[in-house]
């Protein structure tokens, strides 16, 4: 029986890495018999609504009503698919820790838990992004608006303009991607509201920017790698189709959306041994619950 991995722990980011990959490799089995049930039905919507968009050219203003509906159906399939997987993730995640977790561990043992994560990763999703949704829309007003009103100056000024804009909403995106990496976890694993779990982890976030951002690179190369091998036979198909749907088609956008189940559980368990990490170095986690266990003797 393979050794039991201390969450809590001050690790390196090589470490942090290197420990996910031992916990994904002790617990696969557990992880993806629990996410498969229920993410194959969802992977099958999402590759139904993946086909049908590619199959549609938005290219009059009669097709332009059918891409959207696709577009926002596919939205909303994508947003359920990445709750369900994050906290069925997590409930793993937090049944390994409390010595709970078996090859035979099932949906009976793990429901109470996914559905209390489910609630406040869903609930921080929408607290965190429909303001920036709603910003960047306002933002992207004004921006159209100003383009419009330079329209006269030619489009050098729109190309600059243009150009400005995309490299501000870079720089913001980059300065909050480490916070919004380990957002969850506070409320999952530290018993935070999902209001003090955001003002936690952009105080971590920013406080630890640097080794997060790291491994938001790294862990980027290893997801890309992984999603190109699911992604690419579709792509291949879909440039050869032309646009022509078949059942080749919705086979292998089913294959690319089954690629999503087996990408953010590995994000999820990657980032939250960055913020065990991070949380034990900051809190000393493991030295107080040892005080504790002392105190109680």
């Amino acid at each position: 029986m393979s050794e039991k991995i201390e969450f809590y722990k001050n690790r390196s980011i090589g470490d942090r890495f290197s420990v996910a990959f031992d916990f994904l490799k002790q617990n696969w089995k557990a992880l993806y018999k629990n996410i498969l049930w229920g993410g194959l039905p969802l992977a099958i919507i999402m590759g139904y609504f993946t086909a049908q968009m590619s199959g549609v050219r938005p290219v009059s203003i009669t097709d332009l009503p059918r891409f959207l509906l696709f577009y926002v159906l596919l939205m909303l399939v994508s947003f359920v698919i990445n709750i369900y997987l994050s906290s069925m993730a997590g409930a793993v995640l937090f049944h390994y820790d409390r010595n709970q977790l078996t090859e035979t561990t099932g949906w009976n043992d793990l429901k109470d838990d996914f559905f209390r994560f489910a609630g406040k990763i869903t609930l921080i999703t929408l607290m965190v992004f429909i303001p920036i949704i709603i910003i960047a829309a306002i933002f992207g007003g004004i921006i159209g608006f100003m383009t419009s009103a330079l329209s006269l100056g030619g489009v050098r000024t729109i190309f600059v303009l243009f150009f400005l804009t995309v490299l501000l909403l870079l720089g913001v995106l980059i300065a909050l991607a480490p916070s919004l990496s380990i957002m969850y976890f506070p409320a999952c694993f530290s018993g935070k509201t999902n209001v003090e779990s955001i003002k936690v982890a952009f105080k971590l976030g920013f406080k630890n920017w640097g080794n997060l951002f790291v491994a938001l690179l790294l862990a980027g190369i290893v997801l890309i790698v992984i999603s190109i091998v699911f992604s690419l036979p579709y792509e291949i198909v879909n440039l050869f189709s032309r646009g022509q749907l078949s059942i080749i088609s919705y086979i292998f956008a089913t294959f690319s959306a089954i690629g999503t189940l087996v990408i953010s559980p590995i994000v999820m368990v990657i980032f939250a041994f960055q913020y065990f990490s991070i949380v034990e170095r900051e809190e000393g986690v493991s030295l107080q619950s040892q005080v504790d266990e002392f105190e109680n003797l």
